[in-house]
């Protein structure tokens, strides 16, 4: 499947949906306008509408309809989670393995896609059904239902994820929350009739039905109910159009992800083999396009998702018959658990696996050293556990980010932390001393990402002790290299929210200038660019904001300099973020440089957009070297 072709073919449709939503908004109009007249004949006939009849219906349907959206949107804005907790989902318990697994899952697809790991919600529903929702980078959240816990196994569970996943990389998800919100607005008109219904045959109104306002409120409940339904009509049209012709490309992201097309494959066909469940009802209507599967049958019109057939045709080549099964999956044995996924390894370079506890041991009888797939299984499994205090927290990111040693054998110095050391195992300790060194530098990115993801949800106040904890491991010695200003940064975007004013105005031509410079200076610098090279990146950026290149770039830009760059390029529109940090991503001699992907993460988080995916790095290329080919150290200060 060509997925630009495909990404280019659904844009199109989206601004033909968004034609179709101002169409339907004025059908609703209409449609209110002649209902409310003819509620007025029905009743006063002997009199002629007043003079601002037409106007105040069309006010009136404009201010419940348009604010109702507007206001849902407002809330959506808030995040995934927003639209989690409206459906009635809750955070996941990791006291439950299945729930534990889905963590699990759901980290590993997120690192190899190269994006911060989502909110994981579960909601009680005994379907097989999962969603994604969220408005940008950094605020998704992954519902998924207990059916899917109970029914699918691990390896379709993974594919059920990285479809949803693959909604996010495609950008889909942004879209299709803003439009929930959209969708909100349409069905308030039917929210607010049923409610005048029900209001009117409540016990508490009997004893005024028979006044003239009980006939009024009980015909304006019902015609307000039969326009909502016009509404929700449009709004089901919207859902059909919007969502099936991405579908297939999420599927096709999903098994390039997975490597594993009879993963996805099969949890399709066990949806399509599963018996009568109840519905998702409520607000989980007007989120059906966001949903895995549909939930309104395998064929029609109004369904919001491609028939699951044709689905299963295009994953495998050919038509496969449903899975009918009974009872519930077990949950995952130790080995199956830290077994080594396809998916992950697709991020890391050749010949490293997460082997886990399975292939720590060799023989039990002749010990060996442990290797670089043992550590990094060692240090997974602390990263996923949500450590005890902030002093246990503190261990980790010490050695990812400041690259230093946490448990040094002696005191010195930096050995603040070793009191808290003496309760560790001994494999984590030599794990610790090990991935601050070159030969770790792969494992850096992945291992902060989902540790970022564990931490978010702890109070703000330790979030910030960490991030000061942090930057005085890495001012220590008085300098800050490039690499701990990458490893900082992508740290401290993934756990503190924006500043005040992050997302203001848009900047200036003049600073968008100086900002470019600065941005592409940097990049040509870590991976080594001519001069050329870099005044070409920037002669591209600035076509792409359509402002005038700048003149000069900086020969040695420094950490601030290029802090105060990022927090200008964050303002930019979203639409030519992604344009920028590809041009960005040219500048790499090598696409699998391991240092130069995670300058490209760091960046990424700073203006709030997600990266490119991330390049495998060459089965030749030892899982080594530094952040960045430049090894220059300077003074700088970290924001």
């Amino acid at each position: 499947m060509d997925f630009y072709a495909g990404q280019a073919k659904a844009l199109k449709q989206s601004r033909r949906l968004a034609a179709l939503f101002g169409v339907a908004l004025l059908a609703v109009v209409l449609a209110t306008n002649l209902a409310a007249l003819l509620v007025w004949r029905i009743f006063l006939g002997d009199f002629a509408p007043p003079r601002h009849f037409w106007a105040t219906n069309t006010f009136a349907v404009l201010l419940i309809v348009v604010g109702g959206a507007w206001l849902e949107t407002l809330r959506l804005r808030e995040g995934g989670a927003a639209l989690a907790l409206r459906l009635g989902a809750r955070p996941l318990d990791e006291y439950q393995p299945l729930q534990r697994r889905l963590r699990n899952v759901v980290e590993e697809i997120a690192v190899s896609a190269g994006m911060a790991v989502p909110e994981v919600f579960v909601l009680a529903h005994p379907s097989i059904n999962a969603l994604t929702a969220g408005a940008k980078p950094g605020q998704f959240a992954i519902v998924v239902t207990t059916g899917a816990l109970d029914n699918l196994q691990r390896d379709e569970l993974q594919g059920v994820v990285a479809h949803e996943i693959a909604h996010v990389l495609h950008g889909d998800v942004a879209l299709h929350t803003r439009l929930a919100g959209a969708l909100y607005g349409f069905c308030s008109l039917s929210l607010l009739g049923t409610s005048l219904m029900r209001g009117t045959l409540s016990p508490q109104y009997q004893v005024r039905r028979f006044t003239l306002a009980w006939p009024i409120m009980a015909a304006l409940g019902v015609a307000l109910a039969a326009i909502g339904a016009l509404g929700r009509l449009a709004a089901v049209a919207l859902q059909a159009g919007v969502s099936r012709q991405r579908e297939y490309l999420a599927d096709a992201r999903a098994v390039h992800l997975t490597r594993h097309a009879d993963a996805l494959g099969r949890a399709l066909r066990k949806i399509l083999g599963a018996g009568k469940h109840p519905q998702l009802g409520g607000y989980a209507q007007i989120a059906a396009h966001l949903w895995f599967a549909s939930e309104r049958g395998a064929e029609g019109w109004s369904q919001t998702h491609p028939p699951l057939r044709e689905r299963i045709r295009l994953i495998y080549g050919y038509a496969m018959a449903p899975i009918a099964f009974e009872g519930v999956a077990q949950a995952p044995t130790t080995a199956t658990a830290d077994r080594a996924e396809p998916y992950l390894r697709s991020a890391l370079p050749s010949g490293i696996v997460f082997a886990g506890g399975a292939s720590a041991a060799s023989s039990p009888t002749e010990p060996r050293p442990p290797s670089a797939s043992d550590r990094a299984a060692v240090l997974l499994k602390a990263a996923r556990e949500v450590p005890a205090s902030v002093a246990q927290a503190e261990l980790l990111l010490r050695a990812l980010v400041a690259g230093i040693d946490p448990c040094p054998r002696e005191d010195s110095e930096q050995g603040r932390a070793a009191p808290y050391c003496a309760s560790l195992p001994a494999d984590l300790i030599d794990a610790l001393s090990w991935v601050g060194t070159p030969a770790a530098a792969w494992l850096r990115v992945p291992l902060i990402e989902v540790l970022a993801a564990r931490l978010r949800s702890w109070p703000n106040r330790h979030r910030r002790e960490l991030l000061a904890a942090c930057r005085e491991a890495i001012a220590a010695d008085g300098q800050i290299d490039k690499s701990e200003w990458i490893y900082y940064t992508l740290l401290r975007h993934r756990l503190l929210p924006p500043p005040a004013g992050a997302n203001g105005n848009e900047p200036t031509a003049a600073e968008q200038r100086r900002a470019l410079a600065v941005l592409m200076a940097t990049g040509g610098r870590l991976a080594e660019q001519s001069a050329r090279r870099v005044r070409d990146a920037v002669a591209d950026a600035a076509a792409a904001l359509g402002i005038p290149q700048p003149a000069t770039t900086p020969d040695e830009p420094c950490g601030r300099s290029l802090a105060e760059a990022l927090d200008r390029l964050r303002r930019l529109p979203p639409t030519v973020k992604p344009q920028l940090l590809r041009i960005l991503a040219g500048l790499a001699r090598d696409p699998g440089d391991i240092g130069y992907q995670a300058f490209m993460a760091a960046v990424a988080a700073a203006i709030d957009c997600l990266p490119p995916r991330r390049q495998r790095p060459p089965a030749d290329q030892a899982p080594g070297g530094s952040t960045g080919r430049s090894e220059v150290r300077e003074e700088a200060t970290l924001g």
